[in-house]
């Protein structure tokens, strides 16, 4: 009992203090405009998403980042519109799949990865299920790109050194991510926009988002960068620590 208490304890202070921080982060950190949509931005703290999913797995990254983005909502209401309350799932989605990719162990004796696949594949599905999606099909380059990641890391996660490993399922878990709070986003655009609200024409808002093709590979491509870089120092740091939540290598 003893250990499940100073377990319990510890995870609250988890919580508590990388919820906090990320609070901090959003408060100082602008957001960044998205194309063809007033009010709506996109934040640059998602970068942390696939660091949170290392240090803390998929059950305390997600709610971190979940209670950390309430906290912000709550006390700086005016940077957020409604939109907001309609993504406010997304970054904790990203850091799930993160978490999943980065995880070489199970999940009810299924091997972590292919959870994040099934996520991508839910929103793939979802996504062609609308007008703008199917017309739009060019647009899901960066998720399928997610997916094959996931499978070669997944697949592949004995071959080469524990470096090379390490690496290369550290690029998938954050480029999955990443992408994965952008798959969330961009589907909830439709729903909210196209169905919702009906603001837009199928063939306005798909020329918006094929507009933005270029954009979202240089946003999220520096997010990716920022995030594998301080991922994978932050493995080689604490490899042989008890102090991360998943099992890279």
């Amino acid at each position: 009992m003893r250990g499940v208490a100073r377990r319990l304890s510890l995870d609250v202070a988890l919580l508590a203090s990388f919820s906090t921080l990320y609070m901090v982060i959003l408060k100082m950190l602008p957001g960044i405009p998205a194309i063809g949509f007033p009010g709506v931005k996109i934040e640059i703290a998602i970068a942390l998403s696939p660091i949170y999913g290392l240090i803390l797995g998929h059950v305390l990254g997600p709610a971190s980042i979940f209670l950390g983005t309430i906290m912000a909502m709550t006390l700086l209401p005016g940077k957020y519109t409604l939109f907001s309350y309609v993504t406010i799932f997304a970054a904790p989605l990203g850091v799930l799949v993160s978490s999943f990719v980065l995880d070489r162990g199970r999940l009810l004796g299924v091997p972590k990865w292919v959870y994040a696949v099934g996520i991508h594949g839910a929103m793939l599905a979802i996504w062609y299920a609308t007008d703008v999606g199917r017309l739009t099909a060019i647009f899901t380059i960066y998720y399928i790109a997610s997916m094959a990641l996931i499978l070669a890391s997944g697949l592949l996660g004995q071959a080469g050194s524990w470096i090379r490993r390490s690496m290369f399922r550290i690029f998938a878990g954050c480029f999955s991510g990443i992408f994965a709070d952008h798959f969330y986003g961009s589907l909830a655009a439709i729903i909210v926009f196209r169905y919702a609200l009906n603001s837009f024409e199928p063939e306005a808002m798909a020329a918006w988002y094929l507009a933005a093709i270029p954009a979202v590979a240089l946003e999220r491509g520096l997010m990716i960068i920022f995030s594998f870089i301080v991922a994978f120092n932050l493995y080689l740091l604490l490899r042989k620590s008890r102090y991360l939540r998943v099992r890279v290598d």
